[in-house]
């Protein structure tokens, strides 16, 4: 892998599919993430490329929501990730503090919360009001919804309330996310 390639870190897939999806993977699709280069039953490697990474969530997203657009799949199977991390130290660590700083400051510090994932995600955090924030990420098209679902979930885990969150596609590698709550401790 080359230094400036795309990586997502090894604690991002064990977070996903072996803490939060092991009983839902069948051993055919075991078998595909394998072929595509995600052995989720060996030790797993310290980074996989960002294509790899896309090629096997898209799998697990159209096995386990079939008939499901690929966005909203994409936006679940996020949501469920936030479960699994929310388990490992790192994660533990992360909602705690974001839980104590509240929201707005949680969501400045997006780009090194989602780099403990990641090698490549930057953010742009643009307050509006005292519970309202255009986030603008480098988010490939390629993802789509992934994002949405862990900014979602992570928030609502946090304590956040009345949450909507719409997002603008820049191009296939930026969109913006425009979000909006009611929780008073903001």
């Amino acid at each position: 892998m080359g230094s400036d390639e795309r990586v997502i870190f090894g604690n991002t897939v064990d977070s996903l599919y072996r803490k939060t999806l092991a009983r839902d993977l069948s051993p055919d699709l075991r078998r595909r993430l394998r072929e595509y280069g995600m052995d989720v039953e060996a030790p797993l490697l310290a980074a996989y490329p960002h294509p790899v990474w896309v090629k096997c969530l898209d799998e697990v997203s159209q096995a386990l929501y079939p008939g499901v657009p690929t966005d909203v799949a994409r936006r679940q199977l996020a949501r469920r990730w936030i479960e699994g991390y929310a388990q490992t130290l790192v994660g533990a660590a992360v909602l705690t503090l974001a839980r104590v700083v509240g929201p707005m400051r949680s969501l400045e510090r997006m780009t090194h919360n989602f780099r403990s994932g990641n090698n490549f995600t930057e953010t742009r955090l643009t307050v509006l009001g005292a519970s309202s924030a255009d986030l603008w990420f480098n988010e490939p098209e390629a993802t789509e919804g992934f994002v949405e679902g862990v900014l979602e979930e992570g928030l609502v885990r946090i304590g956040v309330k009345g949450l909507t969150l719409a997002r603008t596609r820049h191009g296939p590698d930026a969109c913006t996310y425009h979000l909006q709550w009611t929780h008073p401790s903001s």
